[in-house]
């Protein structure tokens, strides 16, 4: 529609130089007029299409903070399983580190004490959206300035402290793992392995498996500010936060009327 007025009076524009009846001065004013309102109708549909931009934009980032509230919940889910799996780890490594090396072991026991010190559980933050939404340029659509700091702080420094604390973690796992390897020649393996762990190096080593506060703190770290976006993201958009606490809230409801029945 603004083309179709832009265009009217442009015409208008070029005809007033053809008129011969009216003098230059009063063609001068309606060009003036012409030019003016040639001048409003651009701005005006730059301004239209700078604001629907805008709001698409948006609506970019709305979908894209919504999406993002679900991979942190998980993300900090995660956590909570992976903590539970370190401190249940640490409590093998302590208790094997303890044996008696004279003492005769219970091979059932301590066999399966052994099998569960080469477990292991990583951290993997779903962070495919995240990573999507930056490299399609978008990150910078995001006007909340402190959720945005927040957000590359989590995902560019906070992961990357995670992995490094993990590698170390890795790094004595496998150590621990070379040396027991040892035991996979003899006629015994059990009293190989026993012998092994029960041996002051083998006590060593599983106590520099047992997780470092380091690590801990870290996922301590990440998990509180997982939490604080997810708060900023919930005051951005309260009526979806609202829809998200909905069944939760009816979820005890729904289990005494089950209960009842």
């Amino acid at each position: 529609m603004a083309e179709q007025e832009i265009a009217k009076h442009t015409k208008n524009v070029i005809s007033l130089f053809s008129r011969r009846e009216h003098g230059w001065r009063h063609k001068l004013g309606e060009i003036a007029l012409e030019i003016i309102t040639i001048v409003f109708a651009v701005s005006l549909s730059i301004w239209l299409h700078s604001l629907g931009e805008h709001h698409h934009e948006q609506e970019q980032v709305r979908t894209f903070l919504l999406g993002l509230r679900h991979d942190l919940q998980n993300d900090i889910d995660l956590i909570g399983d992976i903590e539970a799996f370190h401190h249940e780890a640490d409590a093998n490594f302590i208790w094997l580190s303890k044996l008696d090396p004279k003492a005769a072991p219970d091979k059932a026991q301590f066999q399966k004490a052994f099998d569960k010190a080469a477990g292991n559980f990583y951290f993997n933050a779903l962070n495919s959206r995240y990573q999507g939404f930056k490299s399609s340029g978008k990150l910078s659509n995001i006007e909340d300035e402190a959720l945005l700091d927040r957000l590359l702080n989590l995902y560019e420094h906070r992961t990357a402290q995670i992995k490094a604390s993990e590698h170390g973690w890795t790094y004595n796992q496998e150590t621990f793992s070379a040396y027991a390897e040892n035991a996979l020649d003899s006629d015994d393996d059990v009293a190989r392995r026993y012998s092994l762990i029960t041996a002051p190096k083998g006590k060593r080593l599983l106590l520099r498996q047992v997780t470092y506060p380091q690590l801990y703190e870290r996922y301590d770290t990440y998990r509180a500010e997982a939490k604080e976006i997810i708060k900023q993201i919930d005051r951005l958009y309260p009526e979806a936060a609202a829809k998200e606490a909905a069944p939760a809230s009816s979820a005890p409801k729904a289990q005494a009327l089950n209960a009842v029945r």
